[in-house]
């Protein structure tokens, strides 16, 4: 499945708090008012939600690609859903190199960027590079 930048970080701060289940209880209901502290607006996702919920949960518990990834989002992507900080990488214009992941990261990685990325391994790190 295949989303915008705005939706990934919502979904990332959500995902850090709730589960699926108590995050769809509140789309089901149109009721926001518990993400109210976390000062975002977050009916982008209801609106996702509500235009197919199984493509919605699929992208809450599986995974989903970035449809257009910038280098500002990939940096935060990598903060919010591997915990990994952009002092553990070198970041440049067009990439993100030496960053630390495992087979498993870089697999999870690897389906989320969208397909002008490239991803490549280096020993025990990967380059993320347009």
């Amino acid at each position: 499945m295949a989303i915008s930048l705005m939706e990934a970080y919502l979904i990332e701060s959500l995902r850090q708090n709730y589960s699926y289940e108590q995050v769809a209880a509140q789309l089901e209901n149109k009721d926001l008012s518990l993400f109210a502290e976390m000062k975002s607006d977050f009916s982008l996702l209801q609106q996702l939600f509500d235009t197919d919920k199984e493509l919605f949960k699929e992208a809450y518990t599986t995974g989903y690609q970035v449809k257009f990834l910038t280098i500002n989002g990939l940096k935060n992507i990598l903060r919010m859903r591997f915990g990994i900080d952009e002092h553990q990488y070198e970041l440049q214009e067009f990439g993100a190199y030496n960053v630390p992941a495992n087979e498993e990261t870089a697999k999870a990685i690897a389906a989320l960027i969208s397909s002008n990325w490239k991803i490549e391994r280096n020993g025990e790190t990967i380059n993320i590079f347009v």
